[in-house]
């Protein structure tokens, strides 16, 4: 073991808020006069003073730091401390208590995230303990990990002679002098430079001198050392501008593929693991700075993050940045990876670029694809617009990638968002193919096994579905007889045909084999369910497009006094970030693209914006820090009628389908099945008298397929009040239909 990798580092006590969490220089503006407040003594700080900077750095340890550790985000904590003795809310040291986290040390390796994740943990209680720990990091001495003191921020003065004009600039202010000039001779003062024509007569030496300065080249103003200094050298800088060994453990464990333990760490350089875990966190927090302070770091920083926009493939950030796919040679990881693991903005994971996490992508491409969905769960790619590219020819493709990606599954032009079942999966076939298809024609299109036997019964017991011949199926809705004749025809034309066949073709074919008058087909072939349109023939749909309305949109139920949408609480709503919502709730709040609204609430206004593609809630996190609500809790966000809002946590499920089916549409919870079924049709503004079988084709057509799967299993009790008793094995469909 040399000498050279044996740590020596001078701890210092934090004098200031800055010292003892790096980090803040980073995630926060200063917009204010003088010294910002985290430069301020940590020991000057009045009692109340240091609550309110205390409950700041828990908050913003949640909002931007979600994927550091603790060890990170707290670099002076003592592992050896007892979590016991922290002055600690019961609910928040029973919890540290079923952890098993009786010392600090066991909770350096988790982030904020593994927190937030822990089992019926509400975000109060972690607030707490990141207040408590963060209290309790202030006064613990750290190493220093910089060369020299505030490297980043200072400048040696340049001499006499660095500062002289150099000779191309020399020559550009001459050239912009001679088109000035000219400009201004000829009666033109306002003009701009550059970019407008010429006047007519304007002579040659004005037209070269405008031609030198629109040739200039980078390569002409910057020498060949500037030349070099793209964003991965000055990353190299800025390492440089650290300990090396404290810039060596960054690259074995923030920016490598696979993080060295501290443990081996520790033992390399002949200090303990902790030791490690202190520098790790304070060279975290000095190097956020560098990317967040202004300067060319900052400035790549912050226009990725506008590339990025919401999901941008990897490549393409790549072709607007290039020097991002270039080597940081201190650390052995490309720029776009130093870049990524620094800020938390946004994340790049298997190719793409998302903002702010993976999470929040997937929701919202979950929440477009809901708005759009058919009936049948279909989307049509082509009116899917969310990912950013600079390539719309290439539109399609990324967007059927990134669909993948998610979990959907894509069937050429369209995504099939409702595939959990054989027979929604069929719906979903049978819609976009607009025709009947065979049992082994509709499995030939399923990304998974089955025979069609078992799919039969499965569509024989579905009224979704209508058999049209022995082993053709049709959607119901079609209104097709076995052999229907001239409309059964006109589908199957515009099947084969790619969705779009000419009248004039339709005409010939039909009326060649047919005693059908070629007006007839006219007819048939500009009415339901057909459209024709500057003389092309095709199925005529639902504008996929256009707003649901709000009794049709999943997962949003009237009220009396207003309508509630559920959600499912994730660690985004824990961190503070908004969240997306459909745009049946601009329709709620008559919201128009480019506004924002305000509703009132005891806890402050809650805002609902449609500044983006999608509206938006604004943050719900004080509802949960005061509720104290933990990741997969269901809630209800409600818009009332008099323009307020307000939040409740929805009712546990008990295993009960009825009780559960009410729960889910945040309807009362009542024992009485005629008012249960009341509440029910309410939900979704359906009339009062609305039967059983309505009230569940109106949750299933919606997409709320888990309260129509509920309430099938106790329609029967719901029509008649008798409870049913297990229903015995029938006979395969197939056997009997064949005896027919």
């Amino acid at each position: 073991m040399t000498e050279d990798f044996s740590f020596d580092f001078d701890d210092v006590r934090p004098r200031t808020w800055l010292d003892a969490f790096p980090w803040l220089r980073g995630t926060l503006e200063w917009h204010g006069e003088g010294r910002p407040w985290w430069q301020e003594s940590i020991d000057d700080a009045s009692a109340v003073a240091r609550r309110q900077i205390i409950a700041q750095i828990s908050e913003l340890s949640m909002e931007r730091l979600t994927q550091w550790t603790i060890g990170q985000i707290f670099p002076g904590l003592s592992p050896d401390l007892d979590l016991r003795l922290l002055q600690l809310p019961a609910r928040a040291a029973n919890t540290l208590y079923r952890q098993e986290c009786t010392r600090a040390g066991a909770l350096a390796a988790m982030t904020v995230d593994d927190m937030m994740s822990w089992r019926q943990v509400g975000v109060g209680t972690i607030d707490a303990i990141l207040q408590a720990l963060a209290d309790a990091s202030t006064t613990a001495a750290t190493p220093t990990v910089t060369s020299f003191s505030d490297a980043f921020e200072t400048m040696a003065p340049r001499s006499f002679d660095e500062l002289r004009m150099p000779d191309w600039l020399l020559a550009l202010n001459d050239d912009l002098t001679t088109v000035a000039t000219w400009f201004a001779t000829v009666g033109f003062p306002g003009q701009a430079l550059l970019g407008a024509t010429l006047p007519a007569g304007t002579p040659d030496e004005i037209v070269k001198a405008r031609q030198r300065i629109e040739s200039l080249t980078v390569d002409q103003i910057l020498d060949e050392d500037e030349l070099e200094l793209d964003i991965a050298g000055r990353f190299d800088d800025a390492l440089r501008m650290l300990d090396p060994r404290a810039a060596q453990i960054l690259g074995a464990r923030l920016f490598a593929d696979t993080p060295v333990t501290l443990d081996q760490l520790g033992q390399q350089h002949q200090v303990t693991r902790e030791r490690i875990r202190q520098i790790e966190g304070k060279t975290t927090g000095t190097m956020l700075s560098f990317i967040s302070e202004g300067g060319a770091l900052a400035e790549v920083a912050e226009a990725a993050r506008a590339l990025i926009g919401t999901i941008r493939p990897l490549e393409e950030l790549l072709e607007l940045i290039p020097a991002l796919g270039r080597n940081v040679e201190t650390v052995g990881q490309p720029a776009w990876r130093v870049l990524d693991r620094l800020d938390d903005a946004y994340e790049i994971e298997d190719g793409w670029c998302v903002v702010p996490t993976m999470t929040a992508a997937e929701n919202v491409t979950q929440t477009l694809l809901q708005e759009r969905a058919d009936k049948y769960g279909v989307v049509r790619i082509d009116e899917f617009d969310l990912i950013q590219s600079s390539h719309p020819e290439k539109q399609a493709e990324l967007t059927a990638a990134w669909i993948t990606h998610c979990g959907y599954i894509v069937d050429g032009n369209f995504v099939l968002t409702r595939t959990s079942s054989v027979n929604d999966y069929a719906a979903a076939v049978l819609s976009i193919d607009g025709s009947p298809l065979s049992t082994q024609e509709i499995i030939d299109r399923f990304v998974f096994d089955r025979s069609p036997r078992s799919l039969g019964n499965a569509l024989s017991g579905d009224d979704r579905f209508e058999r049209v011949d022995r082993d053709r199926w049709a959607l119901k809705e079609w209104g097709l007889d076995a052999y229907a004749g001239i409309r059964s025809v006109i589908r199957e034309q515009v099947a084969r045909n790619g969705g779009r066949v000419k009248l004039t073709d339709l005409v010939e074919h039909i009326t060649s084999r047919y005693s059908v008058s070629g007006s007839s087909v006219v007819a048939y072939a500009g009415a339901a369910p057909f459209a024709t349109k500057d003389g092309v023939v095709q199925l005529a749909t639902e504008d996929q497009g256009a707003r649901k309305a709000p009794e049709r949109t999943r997962r949003l139920f009237r009220r009396p006094d207003g309508w509630a949408y559920r959600v499912r609480i994730s660690h985004d709503h824990l961190r503070g970030s908004g969240s997306v919502a459909p745009h049946a709730i601009a329709t709620v709040l008559d919201l128009h693209a480019g506004e924002t609204r305000q509703l009132d609430n005891p806890l402050g206004p809650q805002s609902v914006a449609w500044t983006g593609l999608q509206p938006q809630f604004g943050t719900i996190r004080r509802f949960l820090m005061a509720e104290d609500v933990a990741a997969g809790a269901e809630a209800f966000l409600v818009l009332h009628d008099a323009a307020t809002f307000s939040f409740e946590l929805a009712r546990d499920l008990i295993d009960n389908p009825l009780a559960d089916a009410l729960s889910l549409a945040g309807a009362p919870a009542v024992i009485d099945r005629e008012e249960a079924r009341l509440a029910l049709a309410r939900a979704l503004q359906l009339p009062d008298d609305s039967p059983v079988t309505s009230i569940i084709g109106g949750y299933r057509e919606r997409g709320d397929d888990d309260i129509a799967e509920l309430l099938t299993s106790v329609r029967e009790y719901l029509e008649t009040g008798h409870v049913p008793t297990d229903v015995k094995h029938r006979a395969d469909v197939d056997d009997i239909l064949d005896l027919l």
